[in-house]
């Protein structure tokens, strides 16, 4: 059964979903960091055919959608809530980038086995406690057994943990999972990774972690 935690409900509120891009990517290292994560994004995708299906979780503002329409990816953006993805809409509309968009929780998604031939998944995990994130990487595999790209941010000893939550003082996802316990909990969602991209290795340590079936 799916349960309820914080990121649930905080990205809900529509005062949120408006001020979400313009909170995390403006000035020169919101900017950079966009840039970087798109470009990890799109390292992660490497091989993919234009015109795979690929899942979007979660879609947020649209933000990666939008350039993964621009790579020739016919997108399906899901989120658990309605204000962000109006936001993706209204973005998408105006960009002429064109995406399908489906309310849903990560845990239990309305898609068939293997409706996707990708799923991405930014800026979540480290907000899940850990029995949510196996469960979201299951449903994720289930729907796209071919590849999964699931973000981590690192253990809370790296520098990066230091850097914003004591220079920063930025907000910090609520979890995190140690690189020797990712092993587990990939093994236990049935999932194992291929291969991995830091997003900038000693100052930005979010890592990509492309992830096949367990044979």
């Amino acid at each position: 059964m799916s349960a309820a935690y914080e990121a649930k409900q905080h990205y809900q509120d529509e005062s949120v979903a408006a001020e979400y891009d313009a909170v995390r990517f403006r000035g020169l290292r919101g900017r950079l960091v966009n840039m970087l994560e798109q470009r990890l994004l799109v390292r992660s995708l490497a091989g993919l055919p234009r015109g795979a299906r690929v899942l979007d979780l979660p879609v947020g503002t649209g933000r990666l959608a939008r350039r993964m329409a621009a790579e020739g990816y016919r997108v399906t953006g899901a989120d658990i809530s309605f204000a962000m993805m109006g936001v993706a809409r209204r973005l998408a509309s105006e960009t002429h980038l064109a995406s399908d968009f489906v309310r849903a929780d990560g845990e239990t998604l309305p898609f068939d086995d293997g409706s996707f031939d990708a799923a991405v998944c930014f800026r979540l995990l480290s907000h899940l406690p850990p029995e949510a994130r196996i469960r979201l990487l299951r449903e994720l595999g289930r729907v796209a057994p071919e590849r999964v790209v699931a973000v981590y941010q690192p253990h809370k000893i790296a520098a990066w943990y230091a850097l914003n939550n004591v220079l920063l003082h930025k907000r910090l996802p609520a979890y995190y999972v140690s690189t020797r316990d990712l092993q587990d909990e990939f093994a236990a969602a049935g999932l194992r990774p291929v291969r991995s991209s830091t997003l900038l290795r000693g100052a930005f340590m979010e890592r990509a972690y492309v992830l096949e079936p367990r044979t």
